[in-house]
Order: structure tokens, then C-alpha cells, then sequence
């Protein structure tokens, strides 16, 4: 949720205005459609979903 981005330690970079947010839900939900439409692999591989699911149950494991 912002508009602007400040830089600190990237050598030529200080700030980014953005004039609205894109938080690419868009983009994702068309590619996801896509991919079922025409018969191409998923946008995001199923190995990489369980790899985010599994750290995430490891994270909550460690917080308890």
C-alpha cells in the first residue's frame, strides 16, 4: 500500500513516485487464466506453492 519508494544503499536510486498502486492481481488472475485457457503450465508451479505453504506452517511452529 504506497505510492512512493525511497532507496537507501542502491547507488543512483533515491525515489519512485508511483501515480496509483498495482498490487498485480490483475496481471495474476489473467495469467492463471490463461495458462487454463490455453493449455499451459501454471503460472506459478505447484512445488512453489507447497515450498510456501510448508515455510509458513514452519514459521507459525517456531513463533508458538
Amino acid at each position: 500500500n504506497f505510492r512512493s519508494l525511497r532507496g537507501y544503499g542502491w547507488p543512483g536510486f533515491t525515489t519512485m513516485n508511483l501515480w496509483r498502486q498495482d498490487k498485480g492481481q490483475a496481471a495474476c488472475a489473467s495469467a492463471f487464466v490463461d495458462a487454463i485457457r490455453l493449455g499451459r503450465p501454471a503460472p506459478i508451479p505447484f512445488e512453489e506453492l507447497v515450498e510456501v505453504t510448508r515455510t509458513s506452517f514452519d514459521i507459525v511452529d517456531a513463533l508458538a
